[in-house]
């Protein structure tokens, strides 16, 4: 597998920092439905795209979102 394909399969790291859960995903559409899924955070996917591409990370609720590419 090469670089380029990598950086398009994973490009959204979410840390639970209080149980240390990790996940990764493709897009901030999927971050988006997991977050109200699993934690009950409603953070819209254009919010997360915005502000991924401003700081790089998000912090809210003890959930960390950081964009890795």
């Amino acid at each position: 597998m090469d670089l380029g394909s990598i950086q398009k399969k994973y490009k959204i790291l979410v840390i639970d920092t209080e149980t240390s859960n990790v996940a990764i995903f493709k897009s901030d559409r999927l971050v988006s439905e997991f977050l109200i899924n699993t934690y009950d955070i409603n953070l819209s996917h254009m919010y997360i795209r915005r502000h991924l591409h401003k700081e790089n990370y998000i912090l809210n609720d003890n959930i960390l979102i950081k964009k890795l590419w």
